[in-house]
């Protein structure tokens, strides 16, 4: 009789351990996701905010935890692009060069979204940039390239999530002869047919809790986006650039605010925030630019940090990126067209000067400005160079060191579901 209590006993308190290891778990978990955030983009960004006294990058405080992730897709010599880098992220595997949610052989993968929208968890979706572009696309599409906007929009739809907040969506499809809506507000009709809460003033709410699901798209910045005379399409469909428009500096910080807000309870969220148009930036090899998209991330992600500090038990706060842009080198040498002629100089505070982004200048004023200041550039393209991961929070430690960006969706559900 002994031996079969001492025995309940036993499994009584594995019951009980498991149990309050299972309550401990994160159920707040933050992705945010800087678009071409390399390493030096994030240093060069630290100097710049030292030395103009600007709000400091959070998550370099030293309670943070760093990693590197790798990021090469599935083909080989290829340099990642969004779409395979965002899937790696999302979903867990490796794809090939401009997938969406799909594997190698092009079968749908099942994202970090997805399976904890299963579980209960509400779901959002938030990026600087359009809602169908490729990064936010990897959390709820599958599609065989990122260029199906139409397609990635009907699988926005129907994934059901609770919360989008964007700049828009592209329209129109690889083939054209697919196409599916002719304007956004067709898209918007689709939306409310199924019972989307399609909030098209953003100021109206600010503050408020709202019906889900929900999605956001402020049109007085929509439509500040398509009076620009000189603007490519993706720009139609996107935040307009900080250094431009400093006014809208905090919107993805405010679209964070406004999820957290809403999408709180007892089940648990996931929210994820990119911050697209830093690639942008770096793609224009325009550095001011870019450290002022970066300050607007950080901005974000100081929300999410604000949360974790009335919350640290249970939020788990994961800062990435999906590849490097532009080849960013803080320190670039001599240069006979640049008014600094020192060897082993960096001079980020000339950035301070710099007013506009290319989109409102040209690619020569933009790189003066980053001649002076000392910074090089190898290339307008993507990087094949590790990026860093930053956590905080329950569990922050399983991500540190260096592994391929394709774990962190692993890591994240072994500390949720242990």
């Amino acid at each position: 009789m002994k031996v079969k209590n001492s025995f309940l006993i036993v499994v009584w308190s594995i019951i009980q351990v498991a149990t309050a290891y299972s309550q401990n778990a994160p159920k707040y978990i933050f992705l945010f996701i800087g678009d071409g955030l390399g390493l030096n983009q994030v240093f060069l960004t630290e100097k710049y905010m030292s030395e103009e006294k600007g709000e400091p990058l959070v998550f370099l405080n030293n309670n943070w935890k760093f990693g590197l992730t790798k990021t090469d897709c599935k083909d080989s010599f290829k340099i990642t692009d969004s779409g395979a880098a965002g899937t790696a992220i999302a979903c867990g595997e490796k794809t090939k060069y401009g997938y969406i949610g799909n594997d190698k052989n092009n079968l749908p993968l099942q994202s970090i979204a997805a399976e904890l929208y299963k579980k209960k968890f509400k779901i959002g979706i938030i990026t600087s940039v359009s809602l169908n572009h490729a990064t936010p696309a990897g959390f709820y599409a599958h599609q065989p390239t990122r260029k199906n906007y139409d397609f990635i929009t009907k699988d926005l739809i129907s994934s059901k999530y609770d919360f989008f907040a964007g700049g828009g969506f592209r329209l129109g499809n690889a083939d054209p002869t697919k196409k599916i809506y002719n304007s956004f507000n067709e898209i918007i009709t689709e939306l409310t047919s199924n019972k989307v809460n399609v909030i098209l003033n953003f100021s109206a709410i600010k503050n408020e809790k709202i019906s889900l699901p929900a999605l956001i798209v402020d049109t007085t910045i929509l439509n500040l986006q398509k009076n620009w005379k000189n603007s490519v399409i993706d720009e139609c469909y996107a935040f307009p650039y900080a250094i431009d428009y400093p006014e809208y500096k905090e919107i993805l910080a405010n679209y964070t605010a406004s999820a957290i807000h809403n999408l709180i309870n007892e089940n648990g969220f996931f929210i994820m925030v990119e911050g697209g148009k830093i690639d942008w930036a770096c793609h224009d090899n325009d550095a001011a630019t870019a450290i002022h998209e970066i300050s607007s991330f950080n901005m974000a992600i100081i929300k999410a940090y604000e949360f974790y500090l009335k919350n640290p038990e249970n939020t788990l706060i994961i800062v990435t990126s999906d590849h490097e842009t532009g080849g960013m080198t803080l320190g670039k040498g001599y240069n006979e067209s640049s008014s600094s002629k020192n060897y082993y100089a960096l001079y980020p505070q000339i950035l301070a000067k710099q007013n506009k982004s290319r989109l409102f200048s040209d690619s020569t004023f933009v790189a003066k400005y980053s001649d002076d200041a000392q910074i090089g550039w190898t290339t307008s393209d993507h990087t094949a160079s590790p990026v860093g991961i930053w956590t905080i929070g329950k569990g922050s430690e399983k991500f540190v060191g260096i592994f391929e960006n394709a774990e962190i969706k692993k890591k994240i559900l072994e500390l949720v579901f242990p």
